[in-house]
């Protein structure tokens, strides 16, 4: 952040008796613990798509249904990406995300500390000269022709210690720009940072609504585009390894029409507001063969939103399935009336909807691995949903062989102090005896070779729910990140017999370096996370969790000494029909939409994508059971 904000905030932290460093992007320590800005959402697979199909109107997104680059149909994109990570109690579940990276999720080579151009989401052409429906007829200003949308910054609200990705300063802005062939791009609207619970102080909401006529004659023609751009800035700091992305901004709900006015301000539409929830009281993923019964959550969290400005009645659904597609299990919450929120800022509050519960054990045999599909739905009991797809959201319940607190993706991260020796530790809890054999971590990508520093993986036991004795300790590492929210995996040079019962796993700095690790601010393990950098343990409290995930078995090894990972080749990508993989011959190869359906699967090197609609697509390839190697996959026209 910038310096009169860091000032600020340091003042703050010494009123309340912790020490904050002065570091790029207002890196945090708390308990020796410091929060970091990370590397890009998106990949480097975001990259610009052509079409010459038009688009009518109405356009809309909501950006509910499906997560990576936005929908090519109706956007192109420069750094954008559609994900459900960053956004804090949206419209409905699911925001379009403009950060400091580029397409390569690096930050922009011409980054600087004075506000630059970074990311772009820009319509495709949009046929503002007629509409087809209900019949071919001409448009014009007269029209009432409006586009809306919501905007955040990123950060949340609250406490520091929960801040979701970065927040932009208020010299940075998000950018409306319209195009028309005889103007070119020209500025219609702009908004500067600020905190999001600002926001929600002037307009009971914790996104601003933007609702914009188009009046201009020279905007009435075959090629209308509009455009959201960002500004963000760096400061400057000797510690490279903090800095990473920042100054996020989340568009929702895009909606461009005619015969719209000023009070066009709600939509008949139910919507969920977040993610669907692990199955799980701690983890989101955990080893089959450590499951027992208590694991299960007793009840689920659900966020449910009326965008309307009546009460509607809705009913609430949710079904478990196994990998075939037969169903295990179904809960019907039956009807209940839920108010606008727009008059009660509150959302769904019956616990039939809002805290189902959890009546079902998996039958799980600890010698396989399993993947469950658990399938929310939403529908309004009388009259049509304006908009079907934020109906619907699903969560993929894994039982294989490693523990997973994170949901697989970062809005932030954190490390210890620069402090040589610094420990940041884990808990983990086995409920039967098991081996082991590797360690996934996930380092945020930072300024250069910045985060690439050695560090020590160790293994403790456990007494008074602390690290007691470290039993193992690994030879010098380095970090590895390839790609974006990708882990990369650690075997140990010797796997270690564990007994039942707790134990820790750590990350020790061997210099006074800082380590930039992801960390997830959407589930919260923090009574389990645990800091030292002299010699006493403290526990944290920055909500979240800390992208490392401890794998058992023979299986977490295999596979790595057989077949050397970094040498399979998917290619090309993007692609329209086929992709062919390199030196992975006799593997099991997985394609699944990003939903987590598996579409799918054969040990041939050349897989048919042809079928498939356009978007983004997860390859898999695994030996004996273990995934060790993945890719996202465009497809395109």
């Amino acid at each position: 952040m910038k310096t009169s904000k860091t000032r600020k905030r340091s003042n703050d932290l010494k009123k309340a008796g912790f020490v904050l460093l002065f570091s790029l992007f207002s890196v945090l320590s708390f308990a020796q613990i410091i929060i970091s800005p990370i590397g890009s959402f998106a990949d480097t697979q975001k990259q610009k798509r052509q079409s010459s199909d038009d688009i009518f109107l109405p356009f809309i997104d909501d950006f509910s249904n499906y997560v990576g680059i936005p929908n090519p149909d109706k956007w192109e994109t420069f750094g954008a990406v559609v994900n459900c990570s960053y956004q804090f109690n949206p419209p409905s579940v699911g925001v379009a995300t403009l950060d400091a990276t580029d397409i390569y999720g690096k930050l922009y080579a011409h980054a600087t500390s004075s506000p630059f151009y970074a990311d772009t989401l820009a319509s495709r052409f949009i046929r503002l000269d007629s509409v087809l429906s209900p019949y071919g007829i001409a448009l014009s200003p007269s029209d009432s022709v409006y586009l809306s949308f919501y905007v955040q910054p990123a950060g949340g609200s609250g406490k520091q210690w929960e801040m979701i990705g970065s927040r932009p300063s208020a010299e940075d802005s998000i950018i409306l720009e319209f195009y028309s062939p005889e103007t070119g791009w020209s500025r219609i609207w702009s908004m500067g940072g600020e905190h999001a619970d600002s926001l929600y102080n002037r307009y009971g909401s914790y996104y601003k609504y933007v609702l914009i006529p188009i009046t201009d004659q020279a905007y009435f023609n075959k090629e209308f585009r509009f455009r959201f751009r960002n500004m963000a800035s760096l400061s400057n700091s000797s510690l490279s390894s903090y800095i990473g992305n920042c100054d996020q901004w989340n568009i929702d709900y895009v909606y461009l029409n005619r015969n719209r006015s000023f009070e066009d301000t709600s939509r008949r539409d139910l919507a969920f507001v977040e993610p669907a929830p692990s199955m799980l009281k701690r983890y989101q993923a955990m080893p089959s063969r450590q499951f027992r019964q208590d694991e299960m959550a007793d009840s689920l969290h659900i966020k449910i939103v009326n965008l309307a400005d009546m009460a509607l009645s809705s009913t609430y659904k949710y079904e478990i399935t196994n990998e075939s597609g037969m169903r295990l299990y179904s809960y019907d919450g039956g009807f209940e009336n839920i108010s606008p929120y727009s008059q009660t800022q509150q959302y769904q509050t019956s616990p039939n909807h809002a805290r189902p519960t959890v009546d079902f054990v998996f039958d799980i045999n600890p010698d396989r691995w399993y993947a469950f599909d658990i399938t929310h739905t939403i529908k309004e009991g009388v009259g049509q949903d304006w908009l079907p797809a934020n109906d619907t959201i699903r969560f993929k319940q894994i039982f294989e062989d490693y523990f997973a607190y994170d949901d697989g993706t970062a809005e932030n991260g954190i490390g210890v102090e620069p402090i040589s020796g610094s420990h940041l530790a884990v808990r983990y809890d086995l409920n039967e005896k098991d081996t082991l054999s590797a360690v996934d971590i996930y380092f945020n990508t930072s300024l250069g070779e910045g985060n690439f520093k050695p560090f020590f993986i160790c293994v403790w036991t456990c007494e008074n729910g602390l690290p007691a004795e470290m039993i193992y300790k690994s030879e010098k590492l380095i970090p590895r990140s390839d790609s974006l929210n990708r882990f990369a995996r650690f075997v140990l040079d010797e796997s270690i017999v564990l007994p039942a019962g707790s134990f820790f796993i750590s990350l020790q700095t061997k210099g006074n370096d800082y380590l930039n690790i992801g960390f997830d601010r959407n589930t919260n393990s923090s009574e389990y996370t645990f800091s030292k950098t002299g010699s006493d343990w403290q526990q944290s409290f920055e909500k979240g969790s800390v992208m490392m995930r401890p794998y058992f078995g023979y299986r977490a090894s295999v596979g790595l000494y057989e077949v050397d990972a970094s040498r399979i080749k998917i290619y090309p990508n993007p692609a329209s029909t086929k992709v062919y993989l390199q030196n992975c011959d006799g593997l099991l190869k997985r394609l699944f939409d990003m939903n987590g359906r598996m579409l799918l699967q054969t040990r041939e090197n050349e897989i048919d994508i042809s079928r498939f609609d356009c978007g983004v697509y997860i390859l898999q390839v695994a030996d004996e059971g273990r995934t060790i190697y993945h890719e996202k996959i465009i497809k395109t026209r």
